[in-house]
């Protein structure tokens, strides 16, 4: 685990290098769009294969279910709530002071 984030780091790094100094084409840099999205669909595929072998997963999938609508709604509302907050004496209040100078 250690040893394939430190992997992930390097080639990060050796790549912004490379595309720093220009020695990365203009056209991969382009295609640098759709190669990610290709590679995080077969990630997804493959992740949901995974899943899909899992038994343990299979099974909890009813509460798995339950808990994940749960929490996407909790999110949904508690932003929802943030922005509304930040808006009416974050945001406004500022605009008022902008006003008043």
């Amino acid at each position: 685990m250690f040893n394939s984030v430190w992997l992930y780091l390097v080639l990060l790094i050796v790549g912004g290098f490379l595309s720093y100094k220009g020695i990365i084409h203009d056209k991969l840099i382009k295609k640098a769009g759709q190669m990610q999205m290709v590679f995080l669909y077969m990630l997804i595929f493959v992740m949901g294969l995974r899943l899909g072998l899992d038994e343990e997963v299979l099974e909890a999938l009813g509460t798995i279910g339950f808990k994940a609508f749960l929490y996407a709604i909790g999110t949904i509302l508690s932003g929802i709530l943030f922005v509304h907050l930040a808006d009416r004496f974050l945001i406004k209040s500022s605009k008022g002071e902008a006003n008043d100078r």
